[in-house]
């Protein structure tokens, strides 16, 4: 999944740049503060969600390098689950404590565990606690394609990401883009939103398929 550190040669393709507001005049530091308030406001109220997705990945030359699509279903604190549909089957599952992810054409399982998965990455702004969005700076806010924009960047610069913009459209988030060290973006497109969705334990529990290799297991 897009938001998560790299755990091989496919996960930056599912996945710091630091502006001082000193360097803005006070209008527009104003409108900031007011535009971050208004996306803690929204993460705040994000307790589960479901919904359907696309994704691209974009080259530095602007190339498309992969497109996929599937499900996604949020819980907080930390909790999720993407299962990728297209154009191979890629499951991504994180139970609060550990994050697996399987690749079905490898037939492989990698295990991390929360506290070195997650950090501050862009899933730790939807999933994560009311902490999470000071691992993050706002740099800058905007209107484009129909869509109210903010753009972050990650506090630290050891992020293995640069920016993570975020699209709304009528108060509910839409697109999800960041970029990552190598300029490669990522892109997701959100759809059929549910926050009201029917959800389980066994939505975030993943079953080791037999006869699949595990990477990470001795550390859990």
């Amino acid at each position: 999944m897009i938001f998560l550190p790299r755990f091989g040669r496919r996960l930056s393709a599912c996945a710091c740049v630091l502006l001082l507001l000193s360097g803005m005049d006070s209008g527009a530091a104003e409108q900031n503060t007011a535009e971050l308030e208004q996306l803690r406001i929204y993460l705040g109220e994000i307790g589960d969600l479901r919904a359907e997705f696309k994704q691209e990945v974009i080259g530095p030359e602007q190339e498309i390098l992969e497109l996929a699509s599937g499900t996604v279903v949020l819980s907080k604190p930390g909790r999720f689950r993407w299962d990728y549909l297209e154009p191979y089957e890629r499951v991504i599952v994180a139970d609060g404590e550990r994050i697996w992810l399987y690749e079905a054409d490898l037939e492989q399982v990698t295990i991390r565990r929360m506290a070195t998965g997650l950090g501050d990455t862009p899933a730790a702004l939807l999933t994560g606690d009311d902490e999470a969005l000071k691992q993050f700076e706002l740099l800058r806010a905007w209107s484009a394609d129909n869509l109210q924009w903010m753009q972050l960047a990650p506090v630290s610069p050891e992020a293995d990401f640069s920016t993570v913009e975020l699209g709304f459209a009528s108060g509910e988030l839409q697109q999800i883009e960041f970029v990552d060290r190598l300029g490669q973006r990522t892109r997701l497109t959100l759809s059929a939103i549910d926050h009201s969705p029917q959800l389980s334990e066994g939505d975030f529990i993943f079953e080791i398929p037999d006869g699949v290799d595990v990477i990470g297991a001795d550390d859990m």
